[in-house]
């Protein structure tokens, strides 16, 4: 079935070369209608169709945001994406702020227009109500934490072996692509990672992934980090949208471990998803940055119900009381894993307190997290349960 493209206005600053802007919109899945400076004025073209807006800006970012502002107030008929080689730690949240509905960064992708399509495609599904293509009832689950340190990794490896004892088909990705500890935490050889299998060449089916999965003793498959800080940039945006729906197609739970912060990486990842895990600790850096996560999941149209907070070493004595975490982050947590000796020893032995002292706290509480996301731990009428910790 032929796909209509996408009807595209383009605007860009005087610092995008022309080579640049040609391989943005170089996709058959773009129509460009016409191309605008950034000082033009798009109440002027309000009777131009199109479907969406490209604003293109290399230089002064101010300046651009101040288009898009006005963008959006003259043409709130267009989805808009930016494409900027601006950090997108340091700009994305502004820019969803000024009226974005997606962000594409400028970098070493190899299919540039393919990346700006998909964004494309992503804007206009949110605007409609619509959601980007599933292909496979898999669930993804993006464990998020906007500061280092939070215990992202404890997470995501005691969610991914409590949904493996639970008998659900389940793989861990570490997607911390310079740092990543999650084969350690598992205890699981890094003999094959996920660089290995990027950079292996041909499609992406079942039986090749396979291959490159390590085998954790309670059943969860884990696609490991690469050894190498070097060897990350082979693991690229255009990689994992060809990933995660292979993985949708053989799992019933992916669980991504992230790096903190916005990468182009991790917003492709929580674009793939059906929940959110987001992590946080009880002190006023990672509070700060959580609720900054917060904030910019929802400029970037992702539900608030399909976000689940995560507070770990919940009861630690630090001068930050439950009602200070409330008024900081305007939400209280779903869970509250406390602090345990046993969590350090787990961590120590490579081996998740799930499996290694099952009955302790913790693993009480990162089992019942488990099971809300399988479906046990949510009660009758779809309301998600507070998951509490006793200190």
């Amino acid at each position: 079935m032929n796909i209509a493209p996408i009807r595209t206005l383009v605007a860009v600053d005087g610092h995008t070369e022309q080579q640049t802007l040609e391989s943005v919109i170089g996709d058959p899945g773009i129509e460009v209608v016409g191309v605008l400076e950034q000082q033009g004025d798009l109440a002027l073209r309000s009777g131009l169709v199109a479907d969406a807006l490209l604003i293109a800006c290399n230089g002064d970012l101010e300046a651009a945001l101040g288009y898009l502002r006005e963008a959006s107030r003259d043409r709130p008929d267009l989805a808009v994406v930016v494409v900027s080689g601006a950090t997108p730690n340091g700009f994305l949240r502004e820019a969803f702020e000024s009226g974005a509905d997606d962000f594409v960064a400028l970098g070493d992708s190899a299919a540039p227009g393919a990346d700006t399509f998909f964004a494309l495609q992503k804007a206009l599904a949110r605007r409609s109500g619509g959601a980007s293509n599933e292909e496979s009832a898999g669930t993804l689950i993006c464990v998020l934490g906007p500061k280092g340190g939070t215990g992202k990794t404890l997470t995501t490896a005691n969610l991914g072996v409590a949904l493996a004892l639970e008998g659900k088909r389940t793989v861990a990705v570490d997607l911390d692509l310079q740092f990543g500890d999650l084969g350690l935490a598992l205890g699981l050889r890094p003999e094959r990672t996920i660089f290995d299998l990027a950079t292996s060449g041909g499609s992406l089916d079942a039986a090749k992934i396979d291959a490159y999965l390590a085998t954790h003793s309670s059943g969860l498959r884990t696609l490991i980090a690469p050894v190498r800080p070097a060897e990350a940039s082979a693991v690229t945006v255009e990689f994992l949208r060809n990933l995660y729906p292979s993985l949708r197609r053989s799992f019933e739970y992916i669980v991504v471990d992230t790096p903190p912060g916005f990468t182009p990486e991790v917003i492709a990842t929580i674009d793939s998803s059906a929940a959110v895990c987001l992590v946080a600790m009880l002190d006023a850096p990672s509070l700060k940055n959580t609720k900054l996560g917060l904030e910019t999941l929802e400029l970037m149209g992702y539900a608030r119900d399909r976000v689940r907070l995560v507070l770990n070493r919940a009861d630690a004595s630090v001068g930050i009381t439950q009602a200070d975490v409330l008024r900081i982050l305007g939400r209280a947590p779903d869970v509250l894993v406390p602090s345990a000796r046993d969590i350090v020893r787990s961590i120590n032995a490579g081996e998740p307190i799930v499996a290694s002292a099952k009955r302790s706290e913790p693993a009480r509480v990162f089992k019942a997290l488990a099971a809300a996301y399988s479906g046990a731990g949510t009660p009758a009428g779809g309301r998600k349960r507070r998951l509490i910790g006793r200190s």
